[in-house]
């Protein structure tokens, strides 16, 4: 019998319905699913066995030598020289840049010392330095770092060492940057020079962080703005071991594990390159052509204080715009060649040239005088005590001195007796006694009484015996200026208290009218600085400013046109009023009209200067000779000084040596033909006229004229010192 089809179902396509139902697999028995897991854990157990044996072996067997790879492993960098910044003068002339050079440096590990000791022979470098820092490598396992050899190797060296490179294992040639100052020594202590750095220099705050390669300013503005010229050197880095070897796996014996041959690691691809930064270009103050007139105007004056039979060991010439403190030339002599120390001081000749340097009889060529030493003023600080005595009331424009010949005595004393230079000089049968003379007179003829008897009268009206020093102080003096030089002078004005520490016996230890006497006429203990001197003189002239004075110009990057102005803000005033300032320049003016100390100096010049010179003297030494001042009327006005050291007295004084130079530095600034640029006559002839109109001090009071007893000359009570030239000199 037939089945009646399935009424409204649809029937899933290729299934058949008359196929039997597919049997379900068995389930996993117990037994199975055990040994499945017991197999599992068996693998696990074998795979953690087996990271647990390579463990051991890393961390038992093989620990420490996998420990001191790990922690040997370093990254050397090798230096890319930065390019120092290029210093010119105020109108772009180069006055120090940079030339490519050569360094010869070695690999200690890779050559014998006897080849180093020949190397160092054939380059004319210091053998015995080269030795010692060869061996003190292959001591502190510093074997495969590069060594330098010799730095701006000539081209001929190079030449030679690299065709015989087989002769020489490990030698590299590397580029560099030379340090070139392509006017020799012209302006050498302005500039200084650059060396490499010292284990002293790396311990100091200015040069901390730098390399034990680097090579830094030793000096002068080298120094001054070493920050901003020395740039930042880049670097090649390099993947080597602590030995400097290059990295590799190594047999337990340390040789490489695939048997290959030690490579240097500069000789391949470094892992890492930053590209170095050059130093910021510096603009100074310095007129390159000015500032070589200067040095041969400063060289002849000392030839001609040699000639008159002096020593003439030294001086020092600097020239201040009083306006801004700029200085437009400073020299100092001796001198030195800043290019000596380039590259080090190697080869016979540079060695013994070195030494002769430092020796004694090369009077310090690496001191700035102007910076520096330390001397007695002299007559040049006059107008300074003339200044105080105005401003104290102690004395007026019109107050008188008279000077008739006789013995100076400080008041209510009974003994002692002081002389002005006029008694002293040779031709005082025909100088005769300085007469009586106010304070614009008393500058004209360099007076001593008057300012012996200035220094007296405020002894005598004052309380306060550190009056006249806190003057001088006020005045600048004791104090540095502000330079933008290292290591600045304060020279010294003594006091009381100064005297009380530094005197030796209960006597020197006393602090008397005598003392003040002394400082009256920059004598005594006083100590000044020619920059100090040339400030003082700067501010009397632009109206009472106390400048800072300043090599630095301008800063920029290099190679752009305009940069950031460095001139600094004055540090003070004098605190004197215009009258006392009018007053002080008429007496210097009349230093070189007629009847001045200077007028033969300045005969036929067409120039109106307004000076001051002054003869100190070095207890036990010699001469220093002094002239300081400025052409009035005249644009871009200059305040000039110039300093001789071992110089001459009286006819072979200040206007014999330091005279001439200044008149010829003024008129060449100014643009002045010299018709009388010989004359080197100390004094006049003639004296000063005698006469002079009384006045009233500022103080209402009368005018005080004080006539001097005749007295055989002894020296005062308080009497001078001695004073000594403080040379401060830095190691070469």
């Amino acid at each position: 019998m037939l089945k009646e089809p399935h009424v409204g179902r649809v029937e899933r396509p290729g299934k058949n319905k008359d196929s039997k139902k597919r049997e379900s697999e068995p389930a996993i028995t117990r037994g199975r699913m055990q040994v499945r897991v017991v197999g599992l854990a068996v693998l696990i157990g074998v795979v953690f066995l087996i990271l647990a044996s390579r463990l051991w072996y890393l961390q038992v067997l093989t620990g420490e030598e996998q420990k001191a790879v790990a922690e040997n492993t370093q990254t050397r960098s090798v230096k890319i020289p930065a390019q120092r910044g290029v210093i010119y003068d105020r109108d772009g002339e180069v006055l120090a840049n940079n030339s490519p050079g050569l360094n010869v440096t070695i690999i200690p590990n890779a050559i014998s010392r006897d080849d180093v000791e020949e190397l160092a022979g054939v380059l004319e470098a210091d053998e015995e330095a080269v030795l010692a820092q060869y061996d003190a490598a292959l001591v502190s396992g510093n074997q495969y770092s590069p060594m330098l050899v010799k730095e701006n190797a000539s081209r001929e060296d190079v030449m030679y060492v690299s065709e015989r490179t087989e002769e020489f294992d490990g030698l590299m040639v590397n580029d560099d940057y030379i340090r070139n100052y392509p006017n020799e020594d012209l302006a050498s202590h302005v500039m200084g020079y650059t060396g490499a750095i010292t284990e002293a220099e790396l311990g100091g705050e200015a040069f901390e962080g730098l390399a034990q390669d680097a090579v830094v300013g030793k000096g002068g503005v080298e120094l001054a703005y070493e920050e901003i010229l020395r740039g930042k050197p880049g670097t090649k880095e390099y993947n080597v071991d602590a030995l400097g070897r290059e990295v590799a796996v190594r047999r337990a014996d340390g040789r490489r594990y695939d048997g290959g041959a030690e490579e240097i690691p500069e000789y391949g691809q470094p892992a890492k390159i930053t590209d170095p930064e050059p130093g910021k270009d510096l603009a100074l103050t310095i007129d390159l052509d000015l500032q070589q007139t200067v040095e041969d105007e400063l060289d002849a004056a000392i030839q001609r204080a040699q000639e008159n039979g002096n020593e003439g060991t030294g001086g020092a010439a600097v020239v201040m715009d009083p306006s801004t403190g700029a200085i437009r030339a400073m020299a100092s002599r001796p001198n030195f060649d800043p290019q000596l120390f380039v590259g080090g001081v190697t080869g016979a000749e540079e060695v013994q040239e070195y030494e002769f340097l430092n020796s004694e009889e090369a009077h310090a060529p690496f001191t700035n005088r102007n910076v520096y030493g330390g001397y007695p003023a002299a007559s040049a600080f006059k107008p300074f005590t003339g200044m105080a005595g105005l401003e104290e009331g102690t004395i007026g424009p019109g107050t008188t001195v008279t000077d008739n010949g006789d013995c100076w005595q400080p008041t209510g004393s009974n003994w002692g007796c002081l002389q002005s230079w006029r008694e002293n000089s040779p031709k005082y049968w025909a100088l005769g006694p300085h007469g009586t003379q106010n304070y614009a007179e008393a500058l004209m003829d360099s007076n001593d009484k008057f300012f012996y008897q200035v220094a007296d009268w405020m002894w005598q009206g004052t309380s306060d015996e550190n009056l006249l020093p806190k003057y001088l102080q006020q005045f600048g003096f004791g104090q540095k200026t502000g330079i933008d030089l290292v290591g600045e002078s304060e020279g010294r004005v003594p006091t009381r208290e100064w005297q009380e520490e530094a005197g030796a016996t209960p006597d020197d230890k006393l602090w008397t009218v005598g003392r003040w006497v002394n400082l009256s006429i920059g004598q005594g203990d006083l100590l000044s600085t020619p920059l100090q001197v040339v400030r003082g003189y700067a501010a009397i002239q632009n109206g009472g400013i106390l400048v800072t004075p300043h090599l630095g110009g301008e800063i920029r990057e290099q190679n752009a046109e305009e940069g950031e102005d460095l001139t600094p803000e004055p540090s003070g005033t004098l605190g004197v009023s215009e009258q006392s300032l009018r007053t002080t320049i008429d007496g210097l003016r009349m230093v070189t009209g007629k009847g001045g100390t200077a007028e033969k100096i300045f005969s036929g010049s067409s120039l109106q200067v307004a000076a001051k010179s002054g003869t100190g003297e070095v207890w036990g030494k010699d001469w220093i000779n002094w002239l300081v001042g400025w052409a009035e009327n005249q644009e871009d006005p200059l305040v000039v000084l110039v300093m001789v050291e071992g110089g001459g007295a009286f006819e072979q004084g200040s206007e014999v040596t330091a005279g001439p130079a200044l008149r010829n530095i003024l008129e060449y600034h100014h643009g002045v033909s010299s018709s009388d640029s010989s004359s080197t006559n100390s004094v006049s002839a003639t004296p000063p006229s005698d006469s002079s109109s009384p006045g009233r001090s500022p103080s209402g009071g009368q005018t005080r004229t004080v006539p001097v007893a005749d007295r055989p000359q002894q020296g005062s009570s308080g009497g001078p010192a001695s004073t000594a030239f403080v040379p401060g000199m830095p190691s070469g």
